[in-house]
């Protein structure tokens, strides 16, 4: 039972020290990108569960051959792409919306995995174990040995909340942005400057999960609309200035 529990310990304080790193990664990048502070994940916490299982199967699955490069590169390549278009479309299944869509990169797969980007990961995989894996691994060990399963269940509770919380939010930010979709496409009837002529009281309110996700995710892609994601962020952009 011992073994076990610690086993369980050091699974969850791994994941979300690489569900931590992904989501610092991708929020940097944006925020260089965009020249504003973007969280990026579909969280609001600061983790990224998609790093998380993929790193860790990375970690299982190059056990036997630590010490062959070309092999980490290969399957850090395949496991992660592969993970990452199922998560993609799993995610498009379960809330209707594309959150990242490389159709815009060459050699991409129905916009949910590109060449390029998978090349990325197997590099990706040989510096995660040449150099960020052993920093990882002293900091689990001493949380571990300090804090024992009580970390794991906090971080534990904590995403747990997290999750439920945003899963709340989605019937409400698909409804609000059926709206604002309809607004905005009325507006585009009536008038050719369709920005100004988005009436007020068509926009619906969005708290702040709802807005972040709108504005945090540059490629996502919402089904069932007739305007684009960064039309509808105009209209909301436009309508809470002006309430201003």
């Amino acid at each position: 039972m011992t073994t076990l529990v610690h086993q369980f310990t050091l699974f969850i304080l791994y994941f979300f020290a690489y569900a931590f790193i992904g989501w610092l990664w991708e929020t940097l990048f944006e925020a260089v990108k965009e020249h504003r502070w973007v969280n990026t994940g579909f969280l609001n916490g600061p983790w990224q569960p998609l790093y998380g299982f993929a790193i860790i199967g990375v970690l299982l699955l190059i056990q036997p051959v630590q010490n062959n490069w070309w092999a980490i590169y290969l399957i850090a390549v395949v496991y992660i792409t592969v993970l990452e278009y199922i998560t993609s479309w799993g995610m498009e299944k379960l809330f209707h919306a594309r959150w990242w869509d490389y159709s815009n990169i060459p050699g991409n797969i129905n916009g949910r995995v590109a060449i390029p980007i998978s090349l990325f990961w197997g590099i990706g995989g040989i510096l995660l174990v040449k150099y960020v894996q052993p920093v990882i691994a002293r900091w689990v060990t001493h949380t571990e040995d300090d804090y024992g399963v009580f970390a794991a269940i906090v971080l534990i509770a904590a995403f747990m909340f997290d999750f439920g919380f945003t899963l709340a939010n989605m019937p409400a930010f698909q409804a609000a942005t059926q709206k604002l979709d309809e607004a905005v496409q009325k507006a585009k009837n009536q008038a050719d400057d369709w920005q100004n002529a988005v009436e007020a009281d068509a926009i619906p309110k969005m708290n702040y999960v709802q807005r972040r996700l709108l504005n945090n995710f540059s490629s996502m892609k919402l089904a069932d609309r007739h305007n684009s994601i960064t039309e509808l962020r105009h209209a909301l952009r436009q309508n809470r200035s002006i309430r201003k």
